[in-house]
């Protein structure tokens, strides 16, 4: 209990009546300069003190006045042991008017009070969520900032029930490429046509128009009759089932002769019923999101955002989704080249499950350009084609198409397109043979190699590396390099017999030996030197 001292010295310093001194004193444990520092450092302790202190001095009002009136009279009889008992009759006892009136006033002014507390609560919150920055005036109507604006798009529930979440996702994609296609397009641009929408019907659009603006839209409108509204992945379903390829046209819409292809190849009839017959049609605009998919499996790096990759058309197998043929670049082929093409393909390949279709051969990497040994017009002529390179003078697809590498060299002609008749020659007649295949070829493989006696002035040591190991040899300087080829020809690697291969230096020379085979291993510079070899499967 708190001293009369501390609470009249809390009083009179604080400013605070007597009850809140006498509380704050007993929370502190009667410690007056820790009772002070909690008053002043804690407003709502001040404020419901104050409010508590305020009620407590109204109500001492309420026993003075109930002192004055009279006593209620007394109910029941007491017994010698002071019990008081009462009647069953009188257990229902009126209250008197005084009672009641005592009773309402209490109740009003705790309720007062309360009101008071709560108040003074909402008016503490409010002030700290709508007054500025800390520090601020107090006096400064502060107004917080009005909320953000957002917009939201509402996806509705997936259609096939409950657990569907291909369905649901599949919704998602729709409503998403919905919103992208909704974006304003020029009406009057009859090239500014979505390739999965086919709105030739719509008010406003320029196919519903008249005169020329709806001709050139009639003209250049994509083949809805003939595209498949299917997704990749159905697609391919679709064609393990149908026996059927799959046929796709990327189209970046910028390009007018992308837009050609509407025109000149997807509206002949006679196109179109080989299309109809043996593929799954599936066109695309790169911006669109159901490309997608097909972007990520089939143009790494980016490089559907090169332009000299346009037109487009690929043909995919449906059962592992290999990109077995590729049309890609200018100058696209007609529509009757276009059409004998495919009908040359369909005579090579086939999906059926006896058929063994032409197999891809192995790429030749492209030999490393030793600039320290090319003569001034070599080095001029590489500048002056880089050069032309850089400005657009010469622009090539960065796409290979991967059924010339089923075709022989002699098979092409000379625009890079097969030939007439060259399936029969691609399919049952031997391929001919490359100048370096040719040069290999003539190297012995019965002339095994017998080292030198070691000597430092006439002989060195090579070190020829393969992918198992490698393997240290001694050789003349004075002898040719077609020694090394003779060496591995006569004493191949185990399981290798007969396969072709190529040796390369290492860098800084990073030379290609069959070039090499009548120079001698010192003028070749392979003294000490390290060799690659790989195999050509």
């Amino acid at each position: 209990m708190a001293s009369e001292e501390d609470i009249e010295s809390f009083v009179g310093i604080t400013g605070a009546n007597r009850t809140a001194a006498e509380r704050v004193l007993e929370l502190c444990g009667s410690e007056l300069e820790q009772a002070i520092q909690l008053w002043f450092t804690d407003e709502d302790l001040q404020r419901s003190l104050s409010n508590v202190g305020s009620s407590a001095a109204a109500a001492t009002t309420a026993p003075a006045s109930r002192l004055s009136r009279p006593n209620r009279p007394q109910i029941g009889r007491e017994d010698a042991q002071g019990v008081i008992h009462i009647d069953s009759d009188d257990d229902d006892v009126p209250m008197t008017e005084d009672e009641a009136d005592d009773g309402e006033e209490v109740a009003s002014v705790a309720r007062r009070a309360q009101e008071e507390e709560d108040a003074a609560m909402a008016k503490r919150l409010q002030d700290e969520l709508f007054s500025g920055p800390a520090g601020a005036d107090e006096s400064s109507d502060a107004v917080r900032a009005p909320m953000a604006r957002t917009t939201e798009t509402l996806i509705g529930p997936s259609f096939g029930g409950e657990g569907d979440d291909d369905d649901a996702h599949a919704a998602v994609l729709e409503q998403m490429r919905r919103r992208q296609q909704a974006r304003a397009r020029p009406t009057n641009n009859p090239f500014a046509q979505s390739v999965w929408e086919d709105n030739s019907g719509a008010p406003g659009s320029a196919s519903s128009g008249s005169g020329r603006a709806s001709h050139l839209a009639n003209l250049f409108r994509p083949p809805y009759d003939l595209m498949a509204q299917v997704s990749w992945d159905e697609a391919r379903d679709e064609g393990k089932d149908s026996k059927k390829w799959i046929l796709v046209n990327l189209q970046d819409t910028s390009i007018f002769s992308c837009q050609a292809l509407n025109r000149d190849i997807w509206k002949d009839e006679a196109i179109k019923s080989l299309v109809r017959e043996n593929f799954i049609f599936l066109q695309y605009d790169k911006n669109n999101m159901a490309a997608e998919q097909y972007l990520t499996f089939y143009f790494p790096n980016e490089s559907h955002q090169n332009p000299d990759n346009y037109p487009h058309v690929s043909i995919i197998d449906p059962r592992t989704g290999e990109q077995v043929k590729v049309f890609s670049g200018s100058p696209f082929p007609n529509a009757l080249e276009f059409h004998a093409q495919l009908a040359e393909f369909l005579d090579r390949y086939s999906l059926s499950e006896n058929s063994k279709n032409p197999v891809s051969k192995a790429k030749r990497p492209e030999r490393v350009v030793d600039v320290d040994r090319m003569t001034e017009d070599e080095m001029l002529e590489m500048a002056l084609q880089n050069s032309l390179n850089a400005n657009g003078g010469t622009k090539q697809p960065n796409i290979q198409d991967p059924d010339e590498l089923t075709k022989s060299i002699g098979a092409l002609a000379e625009n890079g397109q097969p030939s007439t008749g060259s399936a029969g020659l691609a399919a049952g007649e031997p391929a001919a043979s490359t100048p370096q295949e040719s040069a290999f070829a003539r190297i012995p493989s019965d002339r095994p190699h017998v080292e030198p006696p070691a000597d430092p002035k006439t002989t060195t040591r090579l070190q020829v590396r393969n992918p198992p190991g490698r393997m240290i040899r001694r050789f003349r300087l004075d002898e040719p390099v077609s020694r090394i080829y003779e060496w591995l020809k006569a004493e191949p690697l185990p399981g290798k017999e007969g396969v072709e291969f190529e040796l390369k230096s290492m860098p800084p020379n990073s030379a290609d030996l069959i070039e090499h085979l009548d120079e001698t291993i010192q003028k070749a510079g392979l003294a000490n030197a390290v060799v690659m070899l790989e195999f050509i499967e």
